[in-house]
């Protein structure tokens, strides 16, 4: 469900807005709605960021990682914050917002986590072409010529 609201905005800012638009292949209204979500969203979370990579928006931790990166780590280590604080060798008080807004906004944070998992190579190296494959054994082998 959705509500229409009427904003006045000056001249300038509005012709800023449709050529963001424009560039971004989306409507005004898109664009706007997004816009003031987000800007709400940094509100309430006042160490969130939000940054472009590529066509999408992500929220970040202010100067580091994407939310959904730290959560992924957190992942590994059951959801503990104070593991997690470690492991990126953060003070506590660090990660907690990233953890605050995963617990508001999980289906944002999921998502994105869910796209990165099924990242397979060729859909990598379209991103990075550059990218290359490589195998590392399982278990060291015994024989000093492999």
């Amino acid at each position: 469900m959705s509500s229409d609201v009427t904003l006045h905005l000056p001249d300038s800012t509005a012709e800023r807005l449709k050529a963001r638009a424009q560039q971004a292949g989306r409507t005004v209204d898109e664009v706007g709605a997004l816009s003031i979500e987000e800007w709400l969203r940094q509100q309430e979370f006042p160490e969130i960021e939000f940054r472009a990579f590529g066509s999408e928006r992500h929220a970040c931790l202010k100067g580091a990682s994407p939310i959904w990166q730290i959560i992924l780590v957190a992942e590994g280590y059951g959801l503990n914050a104070e593991k997690t604080a470690a492991h990126f060798e953060w003070p506590l008080h660090r990660v907690q917002p990233a953890f605050g807004y995963y617990q508001m906004y999980p289906d944002d944070i999921d998502r994105a986590i869910e796209e990165n998992r099924a990242l397979g190579f060729e859909q990598l190296r379209r991103l990075l072409p550059r990218l290359e494959s490589f195998s590392v054994p399982s278990a060291p082998s015994d024989d000093p010529s492999a």
